[in-house]
Parts: C-alpha cells; sequence; structure tokens
C-alpha cells in the first residue's frame, strides 16, 4: 500500500507542476496544445458543424492523443493526464476537454448583455455566488445502468435511436453519443495494451499482478457489464474519472458501491475467486487515489467534490447495509482518509450495526460523514414530480446536495442565496448595495410599516423577487448551454437522454431540476423576530430607526443590542421562534413555483450552505439580530452563535417544526460535538431522533478543543487530525488560521 500511495504522490504532485513524467507520459498541458491544434483547425473546416458533434470529435482526438497513466501497485486504470491533478472535470482551467466551452462561454450573454451585469451586480455584493448561469458541477454518472448492459448495451440503444430520430439536431446529438461511446471504448483498449507494455518490464511479483488483471479487463470492461467485484469496482472508476476528463463537468459522485456490487462481491467469495482479506485490499487501493491526488495533508482548501454513496436502500425500498458497507467504512478510516466524501444514507429499515459503525468512527474523530435522510428526502423527490422507484437511488453529489441517479443533473449549487443580505438590502443598503436595491422595481418606505406583518409582507416580497430575478436571468442566459458545452458521453448515460434525442444540456434527462442553496436561514430567522419584537411589541425602536442603528454596526446602541442578543433564537426550542421558521421555509419554497430553469425544469430548494455562513458573512453589514458586521452567519438549518446552543435536543426539536418535505434539495444539521464525553449509545440515540424529527442530513464534528488550539501551536503533533468544515473535510493543521479558529469557536453540543 505505502508503494502505491508514493506512486499516485509522485505523479500527481508532478502532474500539478505540468512537469514531464517519466514512463514517456506528457503534461496535461503538452496534450492540450496538440489536440487544440487539429480541433481549431477541423474547426474553421466545417464552420457549421452542431456543437454536440464538435465535442464528440474533441473525445475522439483526446481518445486518440492521451496517454494511460497505470500505476503500477494498483489494479485500476482512470488517469488520462489529460487535466491538473486538482481537478474533477468542473473547474475553469483550460484543458482539451474544455476546448469547446471556452471559445464559447461568451453565447451565454450574447442575447442578454444585460443579465450578465446583473448577475455580475449581485456577486459583487455577495447577495449570491456562482454568477453563471448553469452549474458545471454536482453531476452523478448512471452507474446503475453501464454496469447494468454495458457500453455495447448503450450503443446498442443509441444506434437503434437513429432511425427514430425526427430532425438535423436529434440526428446530430444521437450520432454524437455513438462516437463517444466508442471513443471511451477506444480509452479502455488503451489502457489494456499499455497493462501488457508495461508487462515486459516490470519484475515486482504484485505490480505484475495487477499489471496482468489491468490487461485482461480494460479492453472488455466497461464494454461490457462487470461479472466479478474487481471489474465493478474498476468501471466505476473508470466512467467516474474518464467522464469528468472528456465532458469538462464535476462528476462528484464515485458511486454507489454496496447498492451496486453486492451480488458480484457474494458470488466471488462462494465461488472462491476472491477472498474477504483479498477484497479488502481492493477497496483500500480503491479508496486512496483522491487524497493523494488533492494533496490533502497540505492543501488548505481541500475540495474534492468526490462523494461516495452508502447504505439507504435499493429502487424495491429494501435496506441496503452489507459486507461492501463495512468494508467501505473501515477500510476509509484504517487509512485516515478524508476522501471520497463519506455519505451515507439511512432510514427506518436501517440496521442498528449500521448506525452503531458510523457512530464508532464518529466519536474517534473520523469527521468525515454526512448522515442522508432516506425517509424525509425519497418523500421530498416524489413530491417534486419524480417517481418513487427514481427516488429511492438517489446520491447527493460534492457535497449534500440531493441528485436521483441517472435521470437527472440536478444542479444542486445554482446558486447560493444569501438570505441575511435580503435584510440589509432592505434595511441599510451601503452605497456599493445601492446598484442590487436598483433591480427590483418597487422601493420601500419604511417609515409607514405600522405592524409586523406588513413588515413581514413588503419584506417576503423583496426576498421573493431576489429569489424569482436570479432563476429569470441564468434561464434566460443558460439557454444557450448545449451549444456551449454539451457532453453527449454523460447524456447517452442517462435515463431519457437517448429516447429524448436531446443532450442533458437540452432537457433530455427524465427530470431538469435546478438546487438554490439558501445560507443563513437561523439568521435571518432570528432577525425577523428581534424586528417583531424590538419594533412592534416593545415598541423600543422604530423600523427606520433600527435600520439606521445597523448602518453604524451598533455603534452607540450597545444596551440594544445585547437586548437582541438575549431575545429568544432559533434551534434553542422557543416555539414561537419556531412558528416563525417555520412560516418563512414554507413561504421560501412557495417562491419559485412558475419560474424555470433553462431546460425547463423547477428550482428546487435546499439549505446546503457550503462555507457561505462565513464568507457570505464576511460581506454582510450588521442584522438585527444582534449580530455585528462581518459575523459568521448561522450554518445550514443549524443554531446562531450569538448564545450559546449546546443542546441537540433544543436544536432537534425546533426544527420539527420545518416541512422539508418542500426541499428536495436538501437541508443540514450540522453538530460539534466533545471529543470523549459522548457513548456510543447517546449518539445512535440523536441520529435516530433526527431521522424522527425530520431532519434530512445530520453532520457531526467530534473534536477537542483544547485539541485544536495545541494543535495550532504545534502542528507537527497533529499531522492526522481531520475535522469537518462544511461539506468537506481537512487536516486541520493544514487549514488557514482563519479557518482554525472559526471551528474553534463553534458551538459545542452535548
Amino acid at each position: 500500500m505505502d508503494n502505491l500511495i508514493d506512486e499516485l504522490k509522485s505523479y500527481y504532485l508532478a502532474l500539478d507542476d505540468g512537469f514531464t513524467h517519466d514512463g514517456g507520459c506528457p503534461s496535461y498541458s503538452d496534450i492540450l496544445h496538440r489536440i487544440e491544434a487539429v480541433f481549431t483547425a477541423e474547426q474553421k473546416s466545417e464552420p457549421e458543424k452542431p456543437a454536440v458533434l464538435q465535442k464528440a470529435r474533441l473525445h475522439e482526438l483526446i481518445a486518440d492523443e492521451f496517454e494511460p497513466v497505470i500505476f503500477p501497485h494498483s489494479p485500476f486504470y482512470f488517469e488520462m493526464g489529460v487535466k491538473p491533478a486538482i481537478d474533477w472535470g468542473a473547474t475553469s482551467t483550460k484543458k482539451p476537454s474544455s476546448l469547446l466551452g471556452h471559445q464559447r462561454y461568451a453565447f451565454f450573454w450574447k442575447e442578454h448583455p444585460k443579465l450578465h451585469d446583473e448577475l455580475e451586480i449581485r456577486q459583487k455584493v455577495r447577495l449570491d455566488t456562482h454568477p453563471g448561469p448553469v452549474d458545471f458541477d454536482h453531476h452523478y454518472f448512471n452507474y446503475t445502468k453501464v454496469l447494468s448492459v454495458g457500453l455495447e448495451g448503450v450503443l446498442c440503444e443509441a444506434e437503434n435511436e437513429l432511425s427514430r430520430c425526427c430532425s438535423a439536431d436529434e440526428t446530430a446529438f444521437v450520432r454524437a453519443a455513438i462516437i463517444s461511446t466508442k471513443a471511451v471504448m477506444r480509452i479502455a483498449e488503451k489502457f489494456a495494451a499499455k497493462a501488457v507494455t508495461m508487462l515486459e518490464g516490470t519484475p515486482d511479483a504484485e505490480s505484475r499482478k495487477f499489471l496482468r488483471m489491468i490487461a485482461d479487463t480494460a479492453a472488455e470492461v466497461p464494454k461490457r457489464a462487470p461479472r466479478t467485484f474487481y471489474e465493478g469496482l474498476a468501471a466505476m472508476w473508470f466512467l467516474r474519472e474518464v467522464c469528468g476528463s472528456l465532458e469538462s463537468i464535476g462528476i462528484s459522485v464515485v458511486g454507489h458501491p454496496d447498492r451496486l456490487l453486492i451480488g458480484l462481491y457474494r458470488a466471488d467469495i462462494a465461488s472462491g475467486r476472491l477472498t474477504r482479506a483479498e477484497a479488502e485490499d481492493l477497496v483500500a487501493r480503491w479508496l486512496l487515489p483522491t487524497d493523494q491526488k488533492f494533496n490533502l495533508d497540505r492543501n488548505s482548501w481541500p475540495e474534492t467534490s468526490s462523494t461516495l454513496m452508502l447504505g439507504g436502500c435499493d429502487s424495491d425500498g429494501k435496506a441496503v447495509f452489507n459486507e461492501i458497507t463495512v468494508m467501505m467504512i473501515e477500510q476509509h478510516h484504517r487509512l485516515n482518509l478524508i476522501n471520497p466524501k463519506l455519505n451515507c444514507r439511512y432510514g427506518h429499515n436501517s440496521p442498528p450495526e449500521y448506525l452503531r459503525l458510523i457512530a464508532d468512527k464518529v466519536l474517534v474523530g473520523h469527521n468525515n460523514f454526512a448522515l442522508i435522510n432516506d425517509d424525509i428526502l425519497i418523500p421530498a423527490n416524489v413530491k417534486a414530480g419524480k417517481t418513487v422507484e427514481d427516488c429511492r437511488n438517489y446520491g447527493a453529489g460534492g457535497c449534500q446536495e440531493t441528485i436521483v441517479e441517472g435521470v437527472e443533473h440536478s444542479a444542486g449549487a445554482y446558486y447560493y442565496l444569501n438570505l441575511p443580505m435580503v435584510m440589509n438590502l432592505f434595511l441599510n443598503p451601503t452605497a456599493e448595495q445601492q446598484s442590487v436595491v436598483a433591480l427590483c422595481p418597487e422601493e420601500d418606505d419604511l417609515s409607514s410599516i405600522d405592524d409586523f406583518e406588513t413588515f413581514y409582507a413588503r419584506f417576503s416580497a423583496r426576498l421573493k423577487f431576489y429569489v424569482c430575478h436570479g432563476i429569470d436571468a441564468r434561464a434566460k442566459c443558460g439557454i444557450f448551454w448545449p451549444e456551449v458545452n454539451p457532453c453527449p458521453f454523460f447524456s447517452a448515460s442517462l435515463y431519457d437522454c437517448l429516447k429524448s434525442h436531446r443532450d442533458y444540456t437540452a432537457g433530455g434527462g427524465r427530470y431538469n431540476p435546478s438546487g438554490i442553496s439558501l445560507c443563513g436561514f437561523g439568521t435571518l430567522v432570528d432577525s425577523l423576530f428581534a424586528v417583531k419584537r424590538l419594533c412592534f411589541e416593545e415598541r423600543l425602536v422604530s423600523v427606520g430607526e433600527l435600520a439606521k442603528i445597523l448602518s453604524c454596526n451598533w455603534n452607540g446602541f450597545e444596551t440594544l443590542r445585547q437586548q437582541a442578543i438575549k431575545l429568544p433564537k432559533f434551534g434553542h426550542g422557543h416555539h414561537e421562534v419556531d412558528e416563525l421558521a417555520a412560516r418563512l421555509a414554507g413561504d421560501l419554497a412557495e417562491y419559485p413555483h412558475g419560474h424555470l430553469n433553462e431546460r425547463g425544469g423547477p428550482a428546487q430548494m435546499s439549505f446546503f450552505v457550503y462555507y457561505e455562513f462565513v464568507w457570505g458573512a464576511f460581506m454582510t453589514s450588521a442584522t438585527p439580530d444582534g449580530r455585528a458586521d462581518k459575523e459568521f452567519f448561522s450554518q445550514g438549518v443549524s443554531p446562531g452563535r450569538l448564545q450559546t446552543a449546546d443542546e441537540i435536543t433544543s436544536a432537534i426539536n425546533s426544527l420539527r417544526a420545518v416541512d422539508f418535505s418542500d426541499y428536495p434539495g436538501n437541508a443540514v444539521l450540522d453538530l460539534q460535538l466533545p471529543l470523549g464525553k459522548i457513548r456510543r449509545e447517546e449518539l445512535t440515540a440523536v441520529i435516530r431522533t433526527a431521522w424522527q424529527a425530520g431532519i434530512p442530513t445530520l453532520q457531526f464534528n467530534c473534536v477537542s478543543v483544547r485539541q485544536l488550539k495545541d494543535a495550532q501551536e504545534n502542528p507537527e503533533k497533529y499531522p492526522g487530525l481531520t475535522v469537518r468544515i462544511s461539506g468537506l473535510s481537512a487536516r486541520f493543521v493544514a487549514l488557514t488560521r482563519e479557518v482554525q479558529d472559526e471551528i474553534i469557536a463553534r458551538n459545542v453540543f452535548s
């Protein structure tokens, strides 16, 4: 295993620096120049060629030009060397797969330059992030389909659809899907040939074993469906990495192996082809690459967008918890990995030993889990118009944003909306923010607001405007997505794209939602409640006066600020505040209705917030809850930090009031726990209570604050100390001092 780690580190550190590697494998930049020369010349000779066929041609060129990279101490084949190491497909780096998109990105704005400026204005003041019109990240490849029928089956389906096409555009897409699928088969064959060549000069017995496995398998899998556990693992890793290398989109979900591969594993064990120890070794080597690629021990923001789905249920609703589940979690912990991120689904039929296994790992500081509630997210996605059979195969991509495998791209981070910023814009906009205020056609006269219901109605109208403006502006610009970066190979894997003869970027998937991530929910609830109390019930200050006080960052009004801070807060079990939270959540879910994205699909609201509770807060001035300029927001659907929140029960009980069935995109409760002070039985009880309360996703960070502070001063003592930041985990000592301080300052629940 150490040999493999050394091979991975050596290659990826060099690749990230753009060096030329031993063994004749050039850096991705060298391949880029060769492919770009041919591609641009062909474009000049065929200027009317449809974009989707241009992309398919790019896939052919990449398949011809790339040199397979095989790590001798791994039986898996996946590295094409055509993108930087710190890249899962979606980054903006120019690389072979992004040549078409880089050329055509301006297409998004050619008809609507004014909307481009408006989205830039929103981004500049941090009202939202992701000013672009589409989400190039957060995709889930359809492993279920390809592992069932192989690429031969996909190719057969595409060829059968050619005669059913009714237009030149439809024919172009299906032809492109055929070309791209054949290119991927060619890529796999080149890995097999490379392994044969490497065998000739490799004396090491272990390396020869793995090279022989690749030589015998890559030419066949995933061309055909896998027949063994090893072949299944190899196909999943290959499909994930190759699709990201070809399509210039983020393939975030590595797969759901305990659902897909358990039959193959058990057949191997029963026949004697495989032992448990051999399977564990395969799993360990399969899990290793991501942390090495992204240099996790030294990376100060180690986003890999690589999630591994485990547990939950299958399409028939039967619980998934088996030998593979256990091996994946155990090997992840044994190797002290951070990635792939462990997104563990659970529900009413999850066995107790599954929750105990997770709890055991959390309680020793393996802070890498997101626990995702089937019994709320499956019904929520069904409520959004999807079939229950489809929804049972959902995953969470990038971090925790929900994607139903094989039938959609849910655009999990279409954009992040800064909820407390809307309160800034409504009450006390700065001079810089006036350009965003001007986007709204209606002005508000704060002096005419005499009661809280009027305040809430007017504020809600402003909030709804910003939600819908974000959707509508992106939809009008994003309609050009099929001309910018069509993805014929990824689309061919999705159900209904070949049947509808449309790329997924043109709405060819079965479902076409986009996810809006709502940040600072608890901070906004607390701010609304503070306005209600301070301005209308206790009449301590008028709305206009409060606006002026906030514009001064509470300076000169510390007594009033302390009164605001001491008011009941969300997440502390106060009935009146929880009712307001439920009301706001219900209204937010209603706002996007009737507003469709660029693919003709609806917006899916979520309370998945990434690190916007810090980044967005830094751009947001004082709010009525007592928060000062730049102070952190509440995180996900967790309580804020203005008051100490230490009772898990209160945080969970507050969330019982919110109907999360209106939030198919997910919602996350983050809880920081004291290391060494909670027992397994207590933690599993918390998990079950959160499930019963209908909380979609639960994340734990089990730490010793004393240890974290010591690690700041003596980092050499804690090289493997891992913390959960938000939708990602990291080595604590690699983080910046500012992020370390933020984690230390979090509420510790008990």
